[in-house]
């Protein structure tokens, strides 16, 4: 039995695994004096306020020596054994971020042999690159991506095995857990910067080494006649960047090195508070769609780019009309979701027949037949979650199963097996730019059509929606029992033919997912992390949602009352 006050702790460290990254929200102490046990109040506090996960930087210091003792055990495994390891630290642009780098450098180098480099704000995929280029032997990325900015987070990478697993995340927990311990018996905290920047080995600035790397994949996808160190192939592009304040800020310098027209970039500045019209960045969110979708107006776009704060994560938004008279583009649309796998689909229908795409679980009926049927690709849907379906990719390949050059979650992670399966961004947008270069560049001055015509023929349901219904006790395993029961009855009521629009997919990897005879289909899955469990549907219309699968689906779920909070269906 372990003292309550460490019994705390403990538990807050293991709280932090979120799939194959750790996260949290953070919460500061004094960074000296004081002892170990007054570290657990605060954690204690968050968690009967909110049922909050907290990040420490003392959480930080104890997975700094956890990670730095598995990388050094993972060079030995692979016959490494001169006990010298080099790990990078980047950030997103919380403020946070520095006092959490700075207790995990400190931990790190306090295992012998071990140097950090801190390269300060940084993107995601950029961590991984310095790590796959040499430039360090592993490295860590402190960020909670799209989440609120009070909240915090890890993803690490190194050259033993690129991005950490779930299995290697467990790994680090039981190590960082052994470190909390040896503190607690010294009844001390571990020393800290606080405000006052990041003690480590080096600063560096890697990020210029990255943005060459994006220079001369943007030049392989707009080939140019010439090989002067002054080519412009994108100088004819009116190009809006839309990073949000997050990490992806540099992208807009490196398309104007490159002949772009960004003057009408917003958000261009890294910045932990973010904007004030939509908040932490997020693709995906509706405000950050209209706010780009007003700048690409306000100066007649080709396209226009969001990223996520950490740039591991983009969406567009594009012209539906260009006029062919006058060029003047309008009727502005996001490409995110559904869409944007089918225009990236057929960038790889051209480059690679027959290819495999593999995607989350999520994606569309419509979309599948899209693939399929009109680019003659294999679409292979796995389980949620962007690790997952990377993962899938690369077995898929490694097996020569099939060859998977695709690995895209709906949300808009993608990773490319050309790239490495990294999942990234910045390297998504170079593909969709350079499209968009090559599309112009053929069709000659005067005649650009849209990127949307592109994927004509790929026809989307007029109604889709994702609502969570949440298990009230909290508890995973009343979760899991609920999710099973509904899952069981949901096919009963498809093979006796109660509900005779529904018929189950049996190729699905995750929940249950049941197609509408018109078209449509809605699924349920239960989250990993949380008590939630999730329900999307598409449909020719919301009245059909509503009349073929929330109202039976209510029907189930009254017969649960005491336990699940269903208000988000009775309101959709």
């Amino acid at each position: 039995n372990e003292p309550p006050n460490l019994q705390t702790i403990l538990t807050s460290l293991s709280s932090l695994k979120s799939g194959s990254d750790i996260r949290g929200t953070f919460v500061g102490h004094r960074s000296s004096g004081g002892t170990i046990a007054n570290i657990s109040r605060p954690i204690e506090k968050l968690k009967k306020e909110n049922g909050g996960i907290a990040f420490t930087p003392f959480a930080g210091h104890c997975f700094g020596v956890a990670f730095a003792k598995w990388a050094l055990s993972q060079q030995e495994e692979r016959g490494n054994n001169d006990n010298a390891l080099t790990i990078c630290i980047g950030r997103d642009p919380r403020p946070h971020g520095e006092r959490l780098a700075d207790a995990f450098a400190r931990g790190a180098e306090s295992v012998d042999g071990v140097r950090v480099l801190y390269t300060d704000v940084a993107s995601t995929p950029s961590m991984y690159e310095f790590v796959r280029a040499d430039q360090c032997d592993a490295a860590a990325m402190i960020t909670a991506s799209h989440l609120p900015e009070e909240k915090n987070g890890m993803k690490f990478f190194s050259n033993a095995v690129g991005g950490l697993t779930s299995q290697h995340i467990d790994e680090l927990i039981v190590l960082a857990q052994k470190e909390a311990r040896e503190w607690y018996n010294m009844g001390i905290l571990p020393p800290s910067s606080g405000n006052a920047g990041v003690m480590c080995s080096e600063l560096v600035n890697f990020m210029p080494y990255y943005k060459e790397t994006l220079k001369k994949a943007i030049l392989r996808e707009v080939p140019t006649s010439t090989s002067s160190s002054t080519i412009k192939p994108l100088a004819n592009l009116n190009i809006v960047v839309n990073p949000g304040n997050g990490a992806g800020c540099f992208f807009a310098d490196l398309l104007s090195d490159l002949g772009a027209n960004v003057a009408g970039s917003i958000h261009l500045t890294p910045d932990g508070t973010f904007p004030d019209t939509f908040g932490v960045p997020n693709p995906e969110k509706k405000e950050m769609v209209e706010a780009t979708v007003t700048a690409c107006e306000a100066v007649g776009a080709d396209i226009g780019v969001m990223f996520d704060t950490d740039a591991d994560r983009s969406g567009f938004v594009l012209p539906r009309t260009i006029d062919p008279s006058t060029g003047a583009r309008s009727d502005y649309e996001a490409l995110n979701g559904n869409r944007m796998i089918a225009l990236i689909s057929k960038i790889f229908s051209n480059s690679s027949p027959g290819c495999t795409i593999v995607t989350d679980s999520t994606t569309s009926e419509s979309l599948s037949e899209y693939l399929q049927d009109e680019l003659g690709l294999n679409h292979y849907r796995h389980v949620r979650g962007y690790a997952n379906v990377i993962g899938k990719a690369k077995e898929l390949t490694d097996g020569k199963k099939a060859n998977a050059e695709v690995a895209i979650e709906i949300s808009g992670h993608c990773a490319m097996k050309e790239n490495g399966y990294v999942d990234d961004g910045t390297y998504t947008a170079v593909k969709i730019i350079g499209l968009l270069a090559r599309t112009n560049d053929a069709a000659g001055a005067g005649e650009h059509g849209s990127l949307l015509d592109l994927i004509s023929d790929f026809e989307e349901m007029p109604y889709e929606e994702e609502r969570r219904i949440r298990v009230t006790d909290g508890s995973l395993e009343t979760t899991t029992s609920v999710f099973n029961q509904l899952v069981q009855f949901l096919k009963v009521m498809c093979g006796d033919g109660s509900v005779e629009d529904w018929s189950v997919d049996e190729d699905n990897r995750e929940g249950v997912r049941l197609r509408l005879s018109s078209g449509g289909h809605f699924m349920i899955r239960k989250s990993l992390h949380d008590p939630v469990i999730s329900m999307q549907v598409e449909s020719v219309s919301r009245d059909e949602a509503q009349e073929k699968v929330l109202e039976p689906l209510l029907s189930l779920l009254k017969e649960h009352d005491s336990v699940l909070d269903y208000s988000a269906l009775e309101n959709a």
